[in-house]
C-alpha cells in the first residue's frame, strides 16, 4: 500500500509551503469540531425551504462551531433543477434531497470548513449535480471529501510558522465512496494515508436508522435488507490501521462513545440541522456538537459534546434539560461498559 500512498499524495491538492515562507513542519495541538447530518432545506418538498434564506438556522449555536476545522455530514446535493431517478413515482418511503445552491453560503457563515459527501444522498440527482456540489463547496472555501479518491488533507498553521497536516477520509456503504463493508480494504486505505499526515480522522455513514437505532449492536446492521456495516469491527480496524479518531453518521440519532487503544469513537452524531424531510420527534430531535482536542501526534487530550435540540421551522437551540448528554451517557455505559466514555455534567468526556 505504500505505492498507493505515493499515488494518492500526487492526486491530492496540498498547498506548497516553501522554506522561504518560514514554514516549519512541526505538529501542534488542534481543535476539531464535528456535527451530524445537515440538510438546509430541499426544493422538492412543500415549504421545504427556510424563511429569510436560512440566516437564523445556526444563530443560537454558532459559537460552538469554532475550531481549526469544523466538519459536518452534508445530506443531499446542491441541485437547482432536474428530477431525481432515485425514487419510484409516488413513493412514500424514498427521499431525494435537492438543496438550492444559494443556501450553501449559510454553511460558510456558520463556520464550516469541511463537509462529508460519503452518504446515501450524495447521488440523489446524479453525477452532474454531485460534481456541482463538490465544485461549489470548493469555490466557497469549504473542502468536500468522501467520493472515491478524495481525501481532505489540510495544512494548519500556527504562530511561529508551525504546520500540522490533518487528514480526513470518509466511508459509506455505496460504490461512490470508500466501502466500509470491505473492512480489509478500508483499513488498507487508512494505512496508506497515515504516512502523509500528522493527524488522521475517519468518518463513516452506516448503521440502521430511526428511533430504535440508538444502540450499537455486536455484529452487522441492516436497513430494509440493505447491509449497513459491522460498525464496531470497522471502527476498531481503522484505528488499528492508524486513525486517531472515528466519527459516525447515518442512524439519524445519537449513539454512544467509546475508546479503543486510547482513540475516541463517536458512533453517531445524529441529525444536526435538517430543515425538511427528516423527523424531529423524540430522540430524532436531540443533537450535539462534538469537539475533540488532539495533540500534534493525534493523541486525545480532551473532548466535549454539547446538548442541543432541533426546533421545528426555526433551527437549532441549546437544550437546558441536557437530554442529549443524558442519552449519550446512558448509551455509552450500556453499549461499552468497559470502554465507554465518561461524561461530566458540562458535557466534557474522557476515556475509561
Amino acid at each position: 500500500m505504500r505505492v498507493a500512498a505515493t499515488a494518492l499524495a500526487a492526486a491530492l491538492f496540498v498547498p506548497t509551503l516553501l522554506p522561504a515562507q518560514g514554514i516549519v513542519h512541526e505538529p501542534a495541538p488542534v481543535r476539531l469540531v464535528f456535527t451530524g447530518d445537515i440538510n438546509l432545506g430541499t426544493r422538492t418538498l412543500p415549504d421545504g425551504l427556510p424563511p429569510d434564506s436560512g440566516r437564523g438556522l445556526f444563530a443560537r449555536v454558532d459559537s460552538l462551531l469554532r475550531g481549526d476545522l469544523v466538519i459536518g455530514n452534508f445530506e443531499g446535493v446542491l441541485a437547482d433543477s432536474g428530477e431525481s431517478s432515485k425514487c419510484a413515482p409516488r413513493s412514500t418511503r424514498c427521499y431525494a434531497f435537492a438543496t438550492p445552491t444559494w443556501l450553501a453560503s449559510r454553511l460558510v457563515d456558520a463556520g464550516f470548513t469541511t463537509l462529508n459527501l460519503a452518504n446515501n444522498h450524495a447521488n440523489d440527482y446524479g453525477l452532474e449535480w454531485r460534481q456541482h456540489t463538490e465544485d461549489t463547496f470548493r469555490a466557497m472555501g469549504i473542502t468536500p471529501y468522501g467520493p472515491v479518491g478524495t481525501v481532505a488533507i489540510t495544512p494548519l498553521l500556527r504562530d511561529g510558522g508551525r504546520m500540522t497536516l490533518v487528514g480526513i477520509v470518509g466511508f459509506a456503504t455505496y460504490p461512490h465512496s470508500g466501502n466500509l463493508l470491505d473492512i480489509p480494504a478500508s483499513a488498507a486505505l487508512v494505512d496508506s494515508i497515515r504516512p502523509l499526515v500528522d493527524i488522521l480522522v475517519v468518518t463513516f455513514h452506516g448503521g440502521k436508522e430511526g428511533t430504535t437505532a440508538t444502540r450499537v449492536p455486536n455484529g452487522p446492521e441492516f436497513l430494509a435488507g440493505e447491509p449497513r456495516g459491522n460498525l464496531r469491527k470497522f471502527a476498531r480496524a481503522v484505528i488499528e490501521a492508524g486513525a486517531d479518531a472515528v466519527v459516525g453518521h447515518g442512524p439519524h440519532v445519537l449513539r454512544g462513545v467509546e475508546f479503543y487503544r486510547g482513540r475516541p469513537i463517536a458512533y453517531s452524531l445524529g441529525n444536526f440541522l435538517t430543515y425538511r424531510g427528516f423527523s424531529m420527534e423524540g430522540v430524532l430531535g436531540l443533537t450535539t456538537v462534538l469537539t475533540l482536542e488532539l495533540d500534534g501526534n493525534g493523541q486525545f487530550q480532551g473532548g466535549r459534546m454539547a446538548s442541543l435540540r432541533q426546533l421545528p421551522d426555526s433551527g437549532l437551540a441549546p437544550d437546558p434539560a441536557h437530554r442529549s448528554l443524558d442519552l449519550l451517557r446512558r448509551l455509552s455505559r450500556l453499549d461499552f461498559p468497559g470502554t465507554g466514555a465518561r461524561f461530566a455534567d458540562d458535557g466534557s468526556f474522557r476515556g475509561p
